[in-house]
C-alpha cells in the first residue's frame, strides 16, 4: 500500500530539469520518470522560464549552475523574487560545491548534486526535498 501511495504522489509531482547537456537531461528525466515523476526538460534558462510560466504545477526544479547565457543561479533568483513562488530547487554542477554567486544568491542553501550524478543519491535528494515541501 505504501508503494502505491508513494507512486501516486510521484505521478502528481511535476519536476523541471534544466541543463545544457542533453545527456544529463535524458539521464535525470528517465531516472525520475521511471519512478513515477512527471518530468519536463529545458536546455537553457529562457526555455525553463517559459515552461514555468505555462506550467504552474511545477513543484521542483533541478538546475545546472554553469550554462551559456543565464545561469542556474539567475534562474533561481528570477523565480524566487516572484510573489507566492513555491517551487523548490536542487542545484547540480560538475564543479565544487557552490557558494554565493555574483547575483547574490547563496547556492550553499540549496541541496547539491555533483556531476556525474549518482542515481541513488539523486532519487534520495529529490524525495527528501519533496517531502520537506509538504
Amino acid at each position: 500500500m505504501v508503494l502505491v501511495t508513494e507512486r501516486r504522489r510521484a505521478i502528481l509531482t511535476k519536476i523541471l530539469i534544466v541543463d545544457d547537456e542533453e545527456i544529463i537531461l535524458e539521464e535525470v528525466s528517465e531516472t525520475l520518470t521511471d519512478v513515477g515523476y512527471d518530468c519536463l526538460v529545458a536546455s537553457n534558462v529562457e526555455a525553463a522560464l517559459n515552461i514555468v510560466k505555462t506550467t504552474p504545477e511545477i513543484t521542483l526544479i533541478l538546475t545546472d549552475l554553469k550554462m551559456p547565457g543565464l545561469t542556474g543561479a539567475d534562474l533561481i533568483k528570477t523565480l524566487e523574487t516572484k510573489p507566492r513562488q513555491t517551487i523548490k530547487f536542487i542545484v547540480m554542477s560538475g564543479h565544487a560545491r557552490p557558494g554565493v554567486e555574483k547575483n547574490g544568491i547563496d547556492l550553499a542553501l540549496y541541496p547539491f548534486l555533483k556531476k556525474p550524478l549518482d542515481v541513488e543519491y539523486l532519487l534520495e535528494i529529490v524525495s527528501l526535498v519533496l517531502e520537506a515541501k509538504q
